[in-house]
């Protein structure tokens, strides 16, 4: 009987196993595709506002490139406060084809 004890033991430690190693292959994925995951764009769709890209600089500042009515904006935000550095008006034929 001790050796079926052992044997449940060794099962449900490899289905925990199984559960935390999918859970990190899912954060990773999300991580990696960012906002352009399937999770994500189903909820991005009708929205004036997009954000095209997002680059970490490094663990506090980051820049983020926002489409907002066939403007980009290229904004710093930082620790402190956020800074807008560029914009640019794109034209219909430039957004249709992303």
């Amino acid at each position: 009987m001790e050796w079926m004890q052992i044997f449940q033991a060794v099962l449900s430690l490899m289905f925990v196993i199984g559960l935390l190693l999918l859970t990190v292959y899912f954060f990773k994925y999300c991580e990696q595709k960012g906002l352009k995951s399937r999770f994500v764009t189903k909820f991005k769709a009708g929205n004036r506002i997009n954000i095209i890209e997002n680059r970490r600089l490094d663990a506090k500042s980051s820049l983020i490139l926002v489409e907002c009515d066939n403007t980009e904006y290229l904004i710093f935000n930082g620790t402190d406060s956020s800074l807008m550095l560029h914009s640019k008006t794109i034209s219909r034929e430039t957004s249709a084809n992303d």
